[in-house]
């Protein structure tokens, strides 16, 4: 499961991201509405659209990286 590291990762990024969750099986409409088709997937927005997509398990390390990657090209926009 994703959910402790997703935890951690809002713990060291929630002053620079916003973290949700859903449940596919209770919103099948919007989970649809962003093609995923597998979980666990994560969905980066900027200005409220959707702009990358990851999808299946990754550990909390390489998400980690990811995320710093994310907010570093952002920050130098």
């Amino acid at each position: 499961m994703m959910e402790p590291a997703l935890e951690n990762l809002e713990a060291k990024y929630g002053s620079q991201l916003q973290f949700g969750k859903m449940n596919v099986d209770n919103n099948q409409e919007i989970a649809q509405s962003f093609k995923i088709m597998s979980i666990p997937s994560l969905v980066l927005f900027k200005d409220g659209k959707a702009i990358e997509k990851v999808t299946g398990y990754y550990p909390e390390a390489k998400l980690a990286k990811y995320l710093e990657k994310k907010i570093s090209e952002n920050e130098s926009k």
